[in-house]
């Protein structure tokens, strides 16, 4: 019988199918990622996570449900990423280095970092009011896993403003730990100060009188302490 000629691959028989379509860009793929989790950031502030949908997302990002799961195989894993989101946009807008080493290089008064952490605080509250809810409350109320990770970032901010503070306290080892001790202190009134603009409540001349008070309990409060007890001591 005849038979048509059978037309050889010009490949080699270990080469597979020729994928259809252009091959995986990293770069592509890492913008698509972040764009969606800035969708996902936007949309979990307004609805808050247990009415937050994946589907409410992959509309926001403007990408197809199954373009999401490619992604994120969860709304759980989509969370750690927003908390990690979250956590940088607050580093990136405090930036803390920066207003240390222009105190260190203008020979500035070292509570000035009262002012300058307490400024920067309130200016990115008013730009994202919902990133404190996102980074504290809402986080923390997910899950186990979530709520160590809040306190662990909490457990962080306290140790590196004590860090920064040792940085400009005297040599004296009593006086260091008073210095730790305001850098601790901070930490805690910074909550109040926080639920005033949430609140609501932020104008210029509160948040002023505000930062102005915390500066009095540090300097008439713990500092004055030290320097009664170092004046004392000259006199006994």
């Amino acid at each position: 019988m005849y038979s048509l000629p059978v037309r050889r691959s010009s490949g080699s028989a270990g080469e597979g199918r020729r994928v259809r379509g252009r091959p995986p860009n990293p770069q592509l793929q890492e913008e698509r990622r972040n764009a969606i989790i800035e969708s996902a950031y936007v949309v979990l502030t307004e609805k808050g996570y247990e009415r937050t949908l994946m589907s409410d997302v992959a509309r926001h990002a403007q990408v197809s449900n199954g373009t999401l799961y490619r992604y994120f195989d969860s709304k759980r894993e989509l969370v750690d990423r927003i908390f990690d989101y979250a956590v940088t946009k607050a580093i990136a807008a405090l930036n803390v280095d920066s207003v240390v080493d222009e105190i260190e290089a203008t020979d500035r008064e070292p509570l000035e970092l009262i002012t300058a952490f307490g400024s920067r605080l309130f200016a990115l509250v008013d730009e994202d009011p919902a990133i404190i809810r996102v980074l504290t409350v809402e986080s923390s109320a997910i899950d186990a896993e979530l709520r160590w990770r809040v306190i662990g970032l909490l457990g962080l901010i306290d140790a590196g403003v004590a860090q920064l503070f040792e940085r400009f306290a005297p040599e004296s080892g009593a006086d260091r730990d008073v210095w730790k001790m305001l850098s601790r202190m901070i930490v805690g009134m910074a909550g109040p100060g926080l639920a005033m603009s949430l609140a609501g409540d932020g104008t210029a001349t509160t948040r002023a009188e505000f930062l102005s008070m915390m500066k009095s309990v540090a300097t008439e409060g713990l500092l004055g302490q030290v320097d009664g007890d170092a004046e004392r001591d000259d006199n006994a």
